[in-house]
C-alpha cells in the first residue's frame, strides 16, 4: 500500500524529475545525500535541529542548502524541524526561547526596557490594542527569542549530534552481538 503524498517523503527520484529544479539536479544527484549513514544522519540531524529551532521561514531551502554544503543525509534533515517545533510543541519553545534569552540579557544588563507580559497579549487578542501599536514591544520580542533560539538551537543541535552518535554505535554493537549470539546457538 502506498501512502499519500503529504505523509511520506519523497524518493531521489521523485525530487530529480522536478521541473523547476532543472540546473540544481547535478547537486542533489549526489548518492551521499539519500545513502543514511552515521555522520550523514547525525549532521543532518544536527542542521534540521537548529533551523528549526529559528524562529523564520524558509527551513527547509535553508536545511537543503546546509546540508548539501555539509554532504548531509537530507530526509531527516526536512523532519527534524517537525520534531522541534511541531503544533505541540512550538509554542512552549519559543517561550523558553524569550523566557532564556530574556534572561541572559537581564544577567548581561543589557535587557531592552520594553517588553511583553501575557496582559499585552490579552489585549491584542481581545481588539483592545491593535498589532501595529505593539510594534516596538513586539520587534524587541522576537530579538530577545531569537536570543534564546540561536542557543538553545546550538545546545539541542549538539546533544542530537552527539545522541545520534553514540546511539547508532551502540545499535550496531548490539547488532553485532546478537548476530554472534545466533551463529553459537546454530553450532
Amino acid at each position: 500500500m502506498r501512502l499519500p503524498a503529504f505523509v511520506r517523503l519523497p524518493t531521489r527520484e521523485e525530487i530529480l524529475k522536478k521541473r523547476p529544479l532543472g540546473r540544481f539536479t547535478h547537486y542533489l544527484a549526489r548518492p551521499v545525500l539519500w545513502h543514511p549513514h552515521r555522520h550523514s544522519v547525525a549532521r543532518a540531524a544536527a542542521i534540521g535541529t537548529f533551523i528549526g529551532s529559528l524562529p523564520f521561514f524558509g527551513h527547509l531551502l535553508s536545511i537543503t542548502l546546509l546540508c548539501l554544503w555539509r554532504r548531509a543525509y537530507i530526509p531527516i534533515g526536512w523532519v527534524m524541524p517537525w520534531v522541534v517545533t511541531g503544533p505541540l510543541t512550538i509554542i512552549p519553545f519559543f517561550f523558553a526561547c524569550y523566557e532564556f534569552g530574556f534572561w541572559l540579557l537581564t544577567q548581561l544588563h543589557i535587557a531592552p526596557a520594553i517588553t511583553i507580559h501575557y496582559r499585552d497579549i490579552h489585549q491584542i487578542f481581545h481588539g483592545d490594542i491593535g498589532i501595529m501599536a505593539m510594534g516596538d514591544r513586539l520587534w524587541h520580542a522576537y530579538l530577545v527569542t531569537w536570543i534564546g533560539s540561536l542557543i538553545l538551537g546550538a545546545t539541542l543541535a549538539l546533544i542530537t549530534y552527539f545522541g545520534i552518535m553514540q546511539g547508532w554505535r551502540i545499535w550496531v554493537i548490539w547488532r553485532l552481538h546478537r548476530r554472534r549470539l545466533r551463529q553459537t546457538r546454530v553450532r
